[in-house]
């Protein structure tokens, strides 16, 4: 299982440093999304780097 996780690289007060936005069953499924997510966030803030969205395998799932 696949985690799409954003993770903060500042502090912000009310959320946690890393949050998992929605989970897949393959990494290709994870990343297609982690793509789409990730350029639109881009056009909306895009002076803003504070943030990473990522797939990040769940290691008790591996199979």
């Amino acid at each position: 299982m696949w985690f799409l996780i954003m993770v903060l690289l500042n502090g912000v007060p009310g959320f946690d440093k890393i949050t998992v936005l929605q989970t897949y069953g393959t990494f290709q499924e994870c990343q297609i999304e982690r793509n789409r997510i990730g350029y639109e966030m881009a056009a909306a803030y895009p002076y803003d780097r504070d943030f990473v969205i990522a797939c990040q395998l769940d290691r008790k799932h591996d199979s």
